[in-house]
């Protein structure tokens, strides 16, 4: 039986943080981010998900933890910024699924994970900018919606045989 991406998600941010080279990259995002102030790995993903946070404090964390992936090891940041934006991505992942139920359920959550660690990776992120985590899910769910799209009409020019062979 497939994994929920919750718990995937949850498992990811414990063993990459759980490594020696999460202290150190915490150390240094708190040298180059003053947005971290001396927030811990947990406290970076509560406060996304905490509705007391003002809107502009979590986009000064979420916009700072982005500049870390970018800049930093992205084996420790990717989970970071999955859990920070975990509901979100769920959310996205699970809308697709809706949308597209001829394509597997963990293939969607993958490219979701995907989409949602690319637009961190891609989009245009100044100082002082505002509605960090909504763009982030918009431009990941177009591209989920694009590539979901695209697996529709690869797929429906298959043949039985051929679909079959994907499944497996």
């Amino acid at each position: 039986m497939a994994r929920q991406l919750s718990s995937l998600i949850r498992e990811g941010f414990a063993r990459a943080l759980s490594g020696p080279g999460g202290i150190q990259a915490l150390a240094c995002a708190h040298g180059r981010e003053p947005a971290l102030g001396q927030l811990d790995w947990q406290d970076m993903a509560s406060l996304m998900h905490s509705r007391s946070v003002p809107a502009t404090r979590q986009d000064d964390v979420l916009a700072a933890a982005i500049r870390c992936y970018r800049n930093g090891s992205r084996c420790i940041w990717a989970p970071v910024l999955l859990t920070m934006l975990a509901p979100a991505v769920i959310a996205m992942a699970a809308r697709a699924r809706r949308l597209s139920p001829e394509i597997e359920g963990e293939d969607l959550d993958q490219q979701a994970v995907l989409e949602a660690l690319r637009a961190c990776a891609e989009m245009p992120l100044w100082d002082g900018c505002r509605y960090v985590q909504r763009r982030v899910v918009l431009l990941a769910n177009k591209r989920l919606m694009r590539w979901t799209a695209r697996e529709h009409r690869h797929r429906s020019q298959l043949t039985g045989d051929e679909l079959m062979e994907i499944r497996k």
